[in-house]
């Protein structure tokens, strides 16, 4: 899709069609418009026909007045109104452009046969009025370049028929009947730089929506894992432990750290590392997601996880399996692939909301899961660590959150 919103302003001026999946998308947006733009013309169009009775009037006379009257209050008004009912809610553009040629010609026809029966020294006013009805509508129309086609084509055909086969008595020539006609064709110019400026519009809209999504992309994931990054993750925590969108309750957070990283990027350097740093993220994240949790990359080779709802012995459950899942991935380095073989700590910790009114918040439960992993690595690494959080009394006094083993 990017590469074809890039493409795009580079097209030739003749080819009007976007890339295959941006017309698609173009011609959705299309059909969804509503018709209330072209009914309020309609009623316009009407009430225009309905005031022209009074130029029918002087120009026929009392006694052959009926004929344009009855065409225009027996056949026009009717045909029109029932347009209007078909253009209710979201016409598709064959719709849209069915109504409008049928109800523009009906009146150029009408026009014309006013124009053929009128006194002859009127016949020109009506030839010009014939062809003024196709030129407003097609100006106002909104029809698409193609849909403008048929409808302008349409309508010169009509009319240069009319003035080759049946043309107005006394009137000299058809010079005049095929000059004005040429004002047909001018609406199709109008609606192919519309339909330009309407595609050049949407591309850029779209590019810009993709450009924005790429930002947000890079500004939420961590680049080389594809994981959040710190910020989305403390976002997410502080949500969770404030019960947006759910009932207070156990969150538990897992701090996590691969074990003697710096020895395998002084062994095998960075790319190395970086490999590595992206099949432990994948051998974590699977856990993570599995549960119902949240895993970001925090810092270097650090990550960090929490599960909401998760209890104290349930996070000591998701570190173990955590741990197990990079054992079980046997990442290996060296020469003789056993030099260095990816392994982790990880530090749990987990409260409940309700603490909260105590002074308990996100950031205790992150430096406790960090304390966590600290007591990990130095009790030899690979290893899962559990401590409660500690709450400040009144007194200066301090105690546990809640009680867990260590793992």
């Amino acid at each position: 899709m990017q590469t074809e919103i890039e493409a795009n302003p580079r097209r030739p001026w003749y080819d009007l069609r976007l890339a295959a999946a941006l017309e698609d998308r173009f011609q959705v947006e299309q059909a969804q418009r509503s018709g209330a733009y072209l009914r309020s013309w309609l009623l316009v169009f009407v009430l225009f026909n309905i005031l022209s009775l009074k130029l029918d009037f002087d120009a026929f006379g009392p006694e052959a007045f009926a004929v344009p009257a009855v065409l225009t209050l027996g056949v026009f008004v009717p045909l029109t109104g029932i347009g209007i009912l078909l253009l209710h809610g979201q016409p598709s553009p064959l719709r849209r452009t069915v109504v409008v040629t049928l109800v523009s010609l009906t009146d150029m026809l009408i026009v014309l046969n006013s124009a053929r029966i009128v006194p002859a020294e009127h016949a020109n006013v009506y030839i010009v009025l014939a062809v003024i009805v196709p030129l407003v509508v097609g100006l106002i129309a909104d029809l698409s370049f193609r849909h403008s086609l048929v409808f302008c084509g349409t309508a010169f055909a009509a009319y240069g028929g009319w003035a080759i086969c049946i043309p107005p008595v006394d009137v000299v020539g058809t010079g005049l009947p095929v000059l004005v006609a040429c004002l047909i064709l001018v609406p199709i110019k109008g609606s192919y730089s519309r339909e330009r400026q309407e595609k050049r519009a949407f591309v850029l809209r779209h590019a810009l929506e993709a450009a924005n999504a790429r930002l947000t992309v890079l500004s939420t994931t961590d680049a080389l894992t594809g994981l959040a990054n710190r910020r989305v993750f403390n976002d997410a925590l502080a949500e969770a432990w404030n019960g947006v969108g759910g009932e207070p309750g156990w969150c538990a957070v897992v701090a996590i750290d691969i074990d003697h990283f710096k020895r395998l990027n002084d062994l095998a350097g960075h790319p190395e590392g970086d490999r590595c740093l992206v099949a432990v993220a994948a051998a974590l994240d699977g856990p993570t997601r599995a549960a119902g949790g949240l895993l970001a990359r925090y810092g270097g080779e650090e990550f960090m996880a929490f599960f909401p709802g998760a209890t104290p012995e349930e996070a000591l459950d998701f570190g173990e399996r955590l741990r197990v899942a990079v054992e079980r991935l046997a990442f290996r380095s060296g020469r003789d692939g056993s030099a260095w073989v990816a392994s982790v700590s990880i530090g749990v910790t987990a409260a409940h909301s309700v603490t909260g009114a105590c002074g308990v918040g996100p950031g205790h439960l992150l430096t406790t899961a960090d304390a966590a992993l600290y007591r990990a690595k130095r009790r030899g690494r690979n290893c899962v660590e559990a401590l409660p959080i500690r709450v400040e009394t009144a007194n200066g006094d301090s105690g546990p959150a809640y009680s867990a083993a260590s793992s």
